[in-house]
């Protein structure tokens, strides 16, 4: 898909996959705002 997207708007195949990453990465920290740390007794 980096392939595809660089061939279309012109930036290279890696600069797409960082770019990605950077985004998953901040969706997963983003997300892990919102749970709990459970407690054991």
């Amino acid at each position: 898909m980096a392939v595809r997207i660089s061939e279309v708007f012109g930036r290279s195949e890696e600069g797409w996959l960082v770019q990605q990453a950077q985004y998953d990465l901040a969706q997963v920290r983003r997300e892990r705002i919102k749970l709990k740390r459970l407690e054991f007794a």
